[in-house]
């Protein structure tokens, strides 16, 4: 029998910051019921993944009545927003509840997600689209060469394992190998490992490498 998520994140100030994510979540879907979550709290709900993600990224159709509408909803729940910035192609916002702050983010864009379940804290399940492993992968390995996260490394490596079409990954990881330069957070990183082991960078470059091979 699995254990329900809130019970396997040991902060509490980790376990707010979910509950307040499901919040957020059921409100999107309720707006913008094609929106897709990708990034680290996509990993985290929709893979059963082991590293805590406070953010959450969404792919979004640009409709301004609609982000307006789902702020004001959000706010009823008892939500404060700190920033809400629109441009052209993305939305950055941050939201403050109580003592605990998420960033929601968006970028304007038709993507085709695929269905997925999102765990809840309390470990029931919502249906929401996201992306396959490897699309995921390909928009970590992105972020990781731009900015060095540690967590960017860790999501390719545990996302490995969900990979079917090994083939339309294999040059961007060989990028990543090939460009790859230290993180630059690596001794803070194992706050946000909910449970189980945490690789340094070098042993998930070689877990790479095999992979490949």
């Amino acid at each position: 029998m699995k254990i329900p998520l809130g019970l396997r994140i040991k902060r509490k100030k980790h376990r707010d910051i979910a509950f307040l994510q499901d919040i957020i979540v059921e409100k999107l879907y309720e707006i913008f019921p094609d929106c897709v979550i990708h990034g680290g709290t996509a990993i985290w709900r929709c893979y059963n993944g082991n590293r805590f993600s406070d953010d959450i990224d969404v792919y979004l159709e640009k409709n301004i009545n609609k982000i307006n509408l789902l702020f004001e909803e959000l706010k009823k729940e008892g939500f404060e927003i700190i920033k809400k910035r629109i441009k052209e192609n993305s939305l950055f916002s941050i939201l403050k509840f109580d003592n605990a702050e998420i960033k929601l983010e968006s970028v304007f864009k038709k993507v085709k997600g695929t269905l997925s379940e999102y765990e809840t804290l309390e470990g029931n399940l919502i249906t929401v689209y996201t992306l396959l492993a490897e699309n995921l992968i390909k928009e970590k390995i992105k972020a990781y060469l731009k900015r060095r996260k540690m967590r960017d490394l860790y999501d390719i490596f545990y996302l490995l394992r969900f990979v079917k079409e090994k083939e339309k990954i294999k040059k961007d990881l060989a990028i990543l190998i090939t460009e790859f330069k230290q993180p630059l957070d690596e001794d803070e990183f194992k706050t946000l490992i909910l449970y189980g082991i945490v690789p340094r960078a070098s042993e998930i470059i070689e877990y790479i490498r095999r992979w490949l091979k």
